[in-house]
């Protein structure tokens, strides 16, 4: 019978191969985009000073920066949402906008191991005390899946469900309406675009009868048009508490 490597001879293997890919793959920092030093696996130690955090002060709802006099930002104040609450890791200016522009539109998927790490450290007992049965990323419509080859929302769910392990489930959510880029749109124009964009695919809601807590995922939180049309359909199909988590957020008004 021909020996079985041992753990250490497998780890070993691992190893070499993990240092093989580094030289024709090399690691970027997912800020800067420059090819990382050997020891780093993530970012570039000047870029970690570059990040600026939501913090603690933080709207009850949405999660945008406030002062500690105040319980929920502006946008917040007075509006009926259908999605329980939510947070952001990052604030979202010049830096992080250029990081996710990369991972979004130019393949930098391997960025979304980072945005995950830090936003299950930064937000993991928050997670535990929601109790979510699954994350459903944000879907992108079928024709921009082709142009684009993933959908960046997707891939930092699966990121997040290895951090968490917790289930993610792709297929539940589907967005039918190929919409205008919400960037381009104002607050009203963007609830009035998405009207009707997305379903739940029935065929996977059988496969989930008993989905009670869910947390969608996308990367930006702007005006929350868009998690409040997913969170929408998701409690008109019987989930009663639905939270999000995103990569980062604006300050608001």
């Amino acid at each position: 019978m021909p020996e079985v490597a041992g753990d250490d001879e497998g780890g070993s293997v691992l190893s070499i191969i993990g240092k093989i890919l580094d030289i024709f793959y090399p690691r970027r920092c997912a800020i800067c985009d420059k090819v990382l030093p050997v020891n780093e696996k993530y970012l570039c130690q000047g870029c970690e000073k570059l990040l600026k955090y939501t913090g603690e002060e933080y709207c009850l709802r949405c999660g945008r920066p406030v002062d500690d006099r105040q319980e929920y930002c502006p946008s917040c104040q007075g509006k009926e949402v259908s999605f329980c609450s939510g947070r952001s890791l990052f604030l979202y200016d010049t830096v992080l906008k250029e990081s996710i522009i990369r991972f979004k539109y130019h393949g930098r998927q391997e960025y979304a191991a980072f945005y995950a790490k830090e936003m299950y450290q930064a937000f993991k007992k928050w997670i535990r005390q929601i109790c979510p049965d699954a994350l459903i990323p944000v879907p992108i419509h079928k024709a921009r899946y082709r142009k684009r080859g993933y959908n960046q929302a997707e891939v930092l769910a699966r990121e997040l469900g290895k951090c968490s392990d917790i289930p993610v489930l792709t297929e539940y959510l589907v967005r039918g309406k190929n919409t205008l880029p919400q960037k381009e749109l104002s607050e009203r124009e963007r609830l009035q675009n998405l009207n009707g964009a997305f379903y739940v695919r029935k065929m996977t809601q059988e496969l989930y009868k008993n989905l009670n807590c869910v947390i969608i995922i996308d990367d930006i939180y702007t005006t929350g048009s868009t998690v409040e049309a997913c969170a929408r359909v998701l409690r008109e199909e019987g989930i009663r508490k639905v939270y999000f988590l995103c990569i980062s957020t604006g300050r608001g008004l």
